[in-house]
């Protein structure tokens, strides 16, 4: 850590004011940018070493065979994923078989080089402060302290520091500087003085005692040990991982294999090396960033402990024209120390500590995308562990940085930030991230429908005005001794509801990037109730089926559906607490000088449960009418219908859904402060009322008359109405929540475009002031009301995500969903796909069923021939075994890829046909030997015999093989 500067202007020994706000109330989240850097580090390390190793060591022909299976497969670089993806469910098995088969395993020799990448970086780590130390050539402490005037000093302030291992002081004769520099270990810390730092000791004292508290300051955050890991594993992964790998990749994108080969792949191939190199950029300008707030945080510390403020006050150099400045602001992104004019700033205010940045966080997005395409190689049965991880990490790099910068504004009376643009930049990082590399163009050179990118912008523009709002409300109803509980279960409950998102944006909005994939058909068809598709798809049975694909309608404890309801639940429970009467402890803490407490908000939790009131009472009204529209006066006769079924558990779904919708827009719309949490609790308690109200009518259906819907009997169905309505509470609860938000976001524009200018002549966001309380018995009654919805919805989130036993998911096959159209590749491809479908295995089956034709051509002749009883049983009994030959070898030709081609898969499929009845005929006469059996195998012989002749003439007239020389 680089020391503070030698040239210091002032002599007087001037000390720094106290900072009004202690800069270490909350956490800083550079530690979580650091883990952020390390585990990208380790991801791109784990997938690039493989993939360098392989096209190192592996055989070119046996790679040419195992890419061929994937032609063979009909899956053509240049088809869009889902059509890629259609073809690879027909021809899985098939797949599988033929790549195992080529295979080639160099998964010992990654491993070798993992660990020897592992052990550089923990042996460059452990020796770099001994290089320094060398490279600097220098003594140590009481070399140089020839008066012995300096330990006793040095030994004080390390007792301020408060240090419990001392460092090792050392000295550079050579620097004539006045700095300092702290590097080393976490366990061997060492602070280097210069030469010039100690010779002015004496005359300078107040700046010799500030450069070195602030050098401990360093080692009293822990900034020199993960400081060093980092550059230690960053150096290794340059040099031992990302160069080989750039190297490889050059080499595929212009010397390897053919040039058409070289063409049909370089989309993806150059979106890869791009992405790498975004990698080096995103790490280096994001340790930038967090040593540069480091240096921050050590001046404050030093400056609270004592220090003078003469090294601060350093000249800076004023540049006119806006280029030079902005080259200025450019050149200091790079660098790892903050202007000098922002540190003296920083020493009164510390505002660039609480500011939110753009730059970090379009960095954090822009890396968390690069850490999901690297671990793309992880099973299916860890993507929820996957979104949780990486929605973890934006949010905590995000919202730690909107926790602080709600607190400085409420502590300093400026308008708290809104979130909504810290949402923006994250989600600009991410939409760089998959346009830059092949996560959502794969082999394009980009997306067919980039604005499917715009899903993730508006989960995370969702989740961090979110975010902001709750952490308002948090802070002024806290009174703890931290403000950390408070803000790791908010962030918690955000990180949790991204993931959701962003697991179902793994599983199937990934593929929204292509288009829109899926056909009502095949979506209705995937339910696998009878009747569906029916013949005629409605309007309503056409918004079940896009239902159907949208976040939160599987209904499984995995996919996370149950997170979004902790955006409604957490704020009504911070909405419950009564706020502090009294100074809370944290605020003691972080603002010394102030006596009250800050003002709540005016809004008490009874207007929300008011307005979800209301918005239960119209979802009851839409209920109501909902089945009256299914009413028919004979329910046993259509009931059991799968249209019917699917309406009647979709359609109060969409009722509660739009209820939801309902209710957070208009609440948004008249709500000044935190509308969004409004919005959301109101919408959270119409959503409970609508299930409610849905299982009373479903457990009493056969005695309301025209809203009868399943039965005209009357009794109570409990056991019938509770299954389906934890279906549709979960769906509700779940999609309802994202729909809910965002029409909140509707709500809030309409709310603003009606009110007229100078209305109110205070910020919607300022602190709000203080209105007429209520009664206090109506407090404490919405208090508890409050409390007990929230009780309610964790119970029932609970209780859903228990008793849900089956997934959604498993019981839809995603492959049902797709438009199962065929691609249609071009001429050159198709004529490629088919000389690998015959290359691979195809041209093998053939000789096969021909060989096994031969062996029954034989049987059958012998039995023919056969001039008595003897012969005769033993000819049958080989032709029964070339039956068995037969049998396996259609078999094995019926397991083989379909061909690419729709016209060579007809001959193929006629193939497979006239083989499989030869066989039975063949057995037919082995076990009944007659003339009539004889006669019907001779008639399926020839019939497969040219089958086969003409699947060799159509390979040879496409050119997947060659024609034979006459």
């Amino acid at each position: 850590m680089a020391g503070l500067a030698a040239d210091a202007a002032a002599e007087a020994g001037e000390r720094p004011t106290a900072a009004p706000l202690d800069e270490r109330v909350l956490a800083a989240g550079t530690t979580l940018r650091f883990v952020l850097l390390l585990l990208l580090l380790a991801a791109a390390g784990a997938s690039m070493v493989p993939r360098t190793v392989w096209h190192l060591l592996a055989s070119s022909a046996t790679a040419d065979k195992e890419a061929a299976c994937w032609l063979a497969a009909g899956l053509d670089p240049q088809a869009s994923m889902n059509a890629s993806y259609v073809q690879y469910t027909r021809n899985e098995a098939a797949l599988k078989a033929c790549t195992a088969q080529y295979s080639q395993d160099f998964d010992g020799v990654s491993l070798g080089v993992g660990a020897v990448a592992i052990a550089t970086a923990v042996a460059v780590y452990w020796l770099l402060p001994v290089w320094r130390t060398r490279r600097s050539k220098v003594a140590p402490l009481d070399a140089m302290d020839v008066h012995g005037g300096l330990r006793p000093l040095l030994d004080e302030l390390v007792a301020i520091a408060g240090l419990a291992r001392p460092p090792r002081f050392v000295v550079d004769p050579a620097a004539s500087t006045a700095g300092a520099v702290a590097f080393g270990r976490w366990r061997r810390p060492t602070v280097c003085l210069d030469g010039g730092l100690v010779a002015t000791s004496d005359t300078h004292r107040d700046r010799f005692r500030a450069v070195v508290l602030h050098e401990l300051a360093h080692l009293r955050n822990g900034d020199t040990g993960v400081t060093y890991a980092t550059i230690a594993l960053g150096r290794v992964f340059f040099v031992l991982v990302l160069l080989p790998w750039a190297a490889v990749g050059l080499d595929v994108l212009f010397f390897s294999s053919t040039p058409d080969a070289r063409g049909q792949f370089a989309p993806f191939n150059t979106h890869e090396r791009v992405l790498g190199g975004l990698i080096v950029v995103a790490v280096y300008l994001t340790r930038a960033g967090i040593l540069r707030n480091r240096e921050i945080y050590a001046d404050l510390m030093a400056a609270r402990w004592g220090a003078s403020r003469e090294p601060w006050e350093v000249p800076a150099a004023q540049r006119s024209g806006v280029w030079p400045r902005l080259f200025t602001r450019f050149v200091e992104l790079w660098r790892t120390h903050p202007s000098w004019a922002l540190r003296r700033a920083s020493l009164t205010d510390p505002k660039a500590l609480f500011a939110l940045e753009a730059l970090p966080l379009f960095l954090t997005g822009l890396a968390a995308d690069i850490l999901v395409w690297q671990l793309g190689s992880l099973s299916y049965g860890v993507l929820p562990a996957k979104a949780v991880l990486v929605a973890g990490l934006v949010v905590g790099i995000g919202g730690v940085a909107l926790w602080r910068a709600v607190l400085y504004a409420l502590l300093t009376g400026r308008p708290a930030p809104s979130g909504w643009p810290v949402g923006l930049w994250l989600g600009s990082g991410i939409v760089t991230g998959e346009l830059a590399g092949p996560g959502a163009a794969w082999n394009h050179w980009v997306p067919a429908h980039p604005e499917a990118l715009l899903i993730l912008v508006a989960a995370l523009v969702l989740v961090m005005t979110w975010t902001a709002q709750n952490a308002e409300w948090w802070i002024r109803s806290w009174r703890g001794r931290s403000l950390g509980p408070a803000m790791l279960v908010g962030l918690a409950a955000a990180s949790l509801a991204l993931a959701s998102v962003l697991y179902w944006w793994y599983v199937q909005g990934e593929v929204l990037t292509d288009g829109w994939p899926f056909t009502t058909a095949g979506l209705l068809g995937s339910y696998g109730l009878p009747g569906l598709p029916p013949a005629h798809i409605g309007p309503l049975l056409e918004a079940v089926a896009v239902v159907g694909v949208l976040p939160g309608t599987d209904a499984s404890a995995g996919t996370l559906w149950w997170a979004g309801v902790l955006l409604w639940v957490l704020p009504l429970l911070a909405r419950a607490t009564r706020p502090p009467e009294r100074r809370p402890k944290w605020l003691a803490g972080a603002l010394p000088e102030t006596v009250a407490p800050l003002a709540p908000h005016p809004s008490g939790p009874g207007r929300l449960l008011a307005a979800g009131l209301a918005g239960g009472l119209v979802c009851w009204a839409g209920l109501a009418m909902a089945l009256a529209h299914m009413h028919t006066p004979t329910p046993a006769a259509v009931r059991m219908t799968g249209p019917f079924q699917l309406a009647h558990l979709m359609w109060p779904v969409l009722v509660i859904c739009g209820a939801m919708a309902l209710t957070a827009a208009v609440v948004a719309a008249v709500t000044d402060s935190a509308w969004l949490l409004a919005g959301l609790v109101a919408a959270g308690i119409t959503a409970l009322l609508g299930a409610g109200g849905t299982y009373l009518l479903m457990s009493t259906d056969g005695c309301l008359g025209p809203l009868n819907t399943m039965t005209n009997t009357c009794r109570w169905w409990p056991d019938v109405a509770w299954p389906l309505v934890r279906i549709e509470l979960a769906y509700a609860l779940a999609l309802g929540t994202l729909v809910a938000g965002l029409a909140a976001f509707a709500g809030r524009g309409a709310g603003l475009l009606r009110r007229r200018p100078g209305r109110t002549g205070r910020h919607p966001t300022a602190r709000p002031t203080a209105e007429r309380p209520l009664r206090r018995v109506w407090q404490r009654g919405a208090r508890v009301a409050a409390v007990a919805v929230v009780a309610a919805g964790i119970g029932t989130t609970v209780l859903t995500v228990q008793t849900s036993g089956s997934s959604t998911r498993s019981s839809r096959p995603p492959e049902l969903m797709l438009d199962q159209s065929k691609w249609a590749p071009s001429a050159s491809m198709a004529r490629i796909e088919g000389q690998a479908w015959a290359a691979v295995g195809g041209l093998e089956h053939i000789h096969a069923l021909s060989a096994a034709e031969r062996d029954y051509a034989t049987a059958f002749a012998a039995g023919a021939n056969s001039t008595s009883d003897a012969q005769f049983l033993t000819a049958m009994g080989k032709l029964n075994t070339t039956c068995d030959g037969l049998a396996r070898a259609t078999q094995r030709a019926d397991a083989y890829f379909t061909v690419p081609e729709p016209a060579g898969q007809q001959v193929w499929s006629r193939v497979v046909t006239r083989y499989r009845q030869l066989a039975t005929a063949c057995r037919s006469l082995a076990t009944q030997p007659s003339p009539a059996t004889a006669k019907a195998a001779t008639a399926a012989h020839q019939d497969a015999v040219d089958s086969a002749d003409a699947m060799i003439y159509w390979l040879a007239e496409t050119g997947a093989i060659r024609r034979k020389s006459p």
